[in-house]
């Protein structure tokens, strides 16, 4: 197929790139961006890998009433390779959280459908890559969604489904239950089972994580994140709220002070702390574009 890159966008500047090769990609696109290629899946379960931007001191959110990382990156750069890493993606993984706080605070009434806008990614990713219509998973493990309230849910442009648990599936009434993946228990998803069934049962090879940092910090604790792509972007804006940072704001952020990182909840000690390896880099404008890869465990136990 012919790519057509953005007449807007410069293209951009490749540092270095060590990912394998892309056969598909055309060489517009090539020319545009570099390569972007991807090992096979795992037999067991899909090859995980998430997205972030953050602030040169590493936070992902202002929070408050602008908790969408749109806040942070302001770069079309950025949100055009988040459509070319959706483009990839058999699925896209989201956590309700970061769902109910964009429809609540986001500029969208009902939410975003968390989609690919680019219309010539979405030809690229149908036409040349063979991939089926995207699904949207959103989790909700304690199953607290209504989703008759979000636009994702009726959106013609993607096929939206649930991961939930058992007593989460009882809360949600009568949703398409075709569209459920039910596992774990009490509040939270089996990550293996759930990632095996997607696998197995629904062919989802790709598995683009989207967040939020409760989410992603559940499935790198469970070492089931292969890679992640993270966007730099040049601002620094600091941990804590501003002082005189409003009541309404401070409710939205649930009472904390703190401004979020890629990956909340229990860190890891120095023994077991995630490494990866640095595989590529590109900059447009002041913004770079990192990917890493996690290495095997062990890997740098010296």
């Amino acid at each position: 197929m012919q790519f057509q890159a953005p007449a807007e966008l410069a293209p951009f500047e490749v540092l270095f790139d060590r990912s394998e090769a892309n056969a598909s990609f055309p060489p517009e696109l090539a020319a545009f961006v570099g390569n972007l290629g991807f090992p096979a899946a795992p037999a067991r379960r899909p090859w995980v890998f998430a997205n972030f931007v953050q602030s040169l001191d590493g936070l992902v959110s202002f929070g408050g009433e602008r908790p969408g990382g749109e806040w942070i990156g302001r770069s079309r750069h950025d949100r055009w390779m988040m459509d070319l890493l959706r483009a990839h993606a058999d699925a896209v993984l989201c956590g309700s959280g970061t769902l109910l706080s964009e429809a609540r605070y986001g500029r969208i009434p009902g939410g975003p459908v968390y989609r690919i806008t680019d219309e010539h990614l979405l030809r690229f990713r149908e036409q040349t890559l063979g991939r089926a219509k995207q699904k949207n998973i959103i989790v909700t493990g304690a199953g607290g969604l209504r989703p008759q309230d979000f636009r994702i849910f009726h959106s013609p442009h993607v096929d939206a489904w649930i991961a939930t648990t058992p007593e989460g599936r009882q809360r949600l009434g009568d949703f398409d239950a075709a569209r459920l993946l039910v596992s774990g228990g009490g509040n939270w998803v089996d990550w293996e089972e759930l990632l095996h069934s997607l696998r197995r049962e629904h062919g989802v090879q790709y598995l683009l994580c989207e967040g939020g940092p409760t989410l992603y910090g559940s499935l790198a604790r469970a070492g089931l994140v292969d890679e992640k792509f993270l966007t730099l972007s040049p601002q620094e804006i600091g941990a804590q709220f501003p002082a005189r940072q409003s009541a309404e704001e401070l409710q939205a952020n649930a009472g904390s002070l703190v401004r979020p990182t890629s990956l909340s909840g229990p860190g890891f000690s120095v023994e077991t702390a995630l490494w990866y390896r640095w595989i590529s880099c590109r900059k447009a404008g002041d913004h770079a574009f990192h990917r890493y890869r996690r290495d095997s465990p062990g890997a740098r136990s010296g």
